[in-house]
């Protein structure tokens, strides 16, 4: 019984991942000079391209555009975030194989220059991405199946297709309905929301991971399985049906294995290029500050004063971190209800941890960072926030009395509270306020 109520609940999330498709990839906002969008390479007379493909989160794996095409081994779906990095246009072809291996041999059936290089096992693969390294002093290599499927989805681009460009394998690739029984030149169908061409069908395509089983979680530039025996391939082929050309669709082989159908795609990542969290800080737009031990990100609101803004208000994370208590809320639930007096310990300790000259933000400051979109104005419950509002007024009400009634009662020797009063006084410290607090760097 255990058993069936966790496959329901695996199933479950792989079905909720794949309710839409917009949920499929988050954009990111980096912007990269033109000159850096496609990268030109050429060995011999033979050029190719490598396109960029900005970082990003997608949901990996069978998602629900996929329809019943997906199987055991694509779920289940779960997010995965990447760093930049280069994918070449096309699959490695017979001619620039042949710029690289030089003398090795081609069959004449498959001598067409145009035409993807195939029959090639893994180690062959990676004996011709050393040569073209030493030829062009770039670091080249295989993508690892999650870079495979992002660039094949779109990318930041993806507009949710079952295929890389469309909802029809007929327009970007060629399969057993459609190919022939023979491969065909690179380029000539459509390409996809990247301008990646052949993702779908034509011919197979190496990756560098071992292969294994998906897991429920989040993973940041995953590299497969530690070990194995068997090679990632995706993409399917002109050999096969085109169930077997979904974006989602595993296979996987022996490293010394050499197929007809499958060839190579490269990938690359420049040296020393700065991660998607790197460009960020160095433009100044994100500051990520330390407070003890946990990390708050600001992001900087421009204008004619600038300054930092938490993301987010201050939650139980952040509150109960910065002062050392154990957990007692929920993490990600907004800090309300505390007194004037706590705020201001907090606020005394988080400068502590920091060093830095943090403040709680201003009504206005908060308006301005919402109404550009750099934080969030969470929703409060309207049942507390109007009954520390009624204490309010209460307070309001007693001290206007007793300024008036005071010279009353001195007449009969009765002495009312007032704001100096240590009871009142003390009533007055422990007031809560309702309204949550960001944190800010002017």
């Amino acid at each position: 019984m255990k058993q069936k109520y966790t496959l329901f609940i695996v199933w479950l999330c792989a079905w909720f991942w794949g309710l839409c498709p917009q949920m499929v990839c988050a954009k990111s906002k980096i912007s990269i000079p033109d000159s850096l969008q496609v990268l030109h390479f050429q060995v011999g007379d033979v050029e190719f391209n490598m396109q960029r493909v900005e970082g990003g989160v997608f949901v990996m794996g069978g998602t629900r555009e996929q329809h019943r095409e997906r199987i055991a081994s694509d779920l289940p779906a779960h997010t995965v975030s990447l760093d930049a990095y280069y994918i070449a246009t096309t699959e490695v072809t017979q001619a620039l194989w042949q710029a690289v291996m030089k003398g090795w041999y081609v069959s004449d059936e498959w001598n067409t220059p145009s035409l993807p290089i195939t029959d090639v096992n893994l180690y062959d693969c990676q004996e011709f991405i050393r040569r073209l390294d030493s030829i062009t002093g770039m670091p080249f290599r295989l993508p690892t199946e999650a870079e495979w499927e992002f660039a094949a989805r779109g990318g930041n681009k993806s507009k949710g297709y079952r295929f890389a460009g469309s909802d029809r394998v007929e327009d970007v690739g060629w399969s057993l309905s459609n190919a022939g029984f023979r491969k065909h030149s690179v380029g000539e169908k459509k390409p996809n929301e990247l301008g990646l061409y052949d993702m779908t069908g034509n011919v197979s395509e190496w990756c560098s991971d071992w292969y294994g089983m998906y897991y429920l979680g989040t993973e940041k530039n995953p590299k497969g399985a530690q070990e194995g025996e068997l090679k990632i391939v995706r993409g399917g082929s002109f050999d096969n049906c085109k169930e077997n050309s979904h974006l989602s669709r595993r296979e996987y082989y022996a490293p010394l294995q050499s197929m007809n159908y499958c060839g190579l795609r490269l990938a690359l990542s420049l040296p020393n290029e700065p991660t998607l969290q790197q460009i960020e800080e160095e433009k100044d737009v994100v500051k990520k500050l330390k407070i003890r031990n946990l990390r708050v990100k600001f992001r900087l609101v421009p204008g004619d004063t600038p300054y930092y803004i938490s993301e987010a208000p201050v939650n139980y994370r952040i509150w109960q971190k910065v002062n050392e208590q154990s957990a007692e809320e929920g993490w990600s639930q907004v800090v309300v209800d505390k007194t004037d007096g706590e705020w201001n310990e907090f606020l005394e300790r988080c400068r502590k941890w920091s060093g830095e000259g943090i403040d709680f933000a201003t009504e206005d400051e908060v308006n301005q960072a919402v109404m550009m979109g750099l934080t969030s104005q969470p929703l409060l419950k309207a049942k507390k926030q109007k009954r520390w509002e009624k204490d309010t007024r209460s307070i309001q009400r007693h001290r206007r009395t007793a300024s008036k009634a005071q010279k009353w009662a001195d007449l009969v020797g009765v002495k009312i509270k007032t704001t100096e009063d240590p009871t009142l006084q003390l009533y007055t410290n422990q007031a809560k306020n309702p309204s949550p607090r960001w944190l800010v760097i002017r």
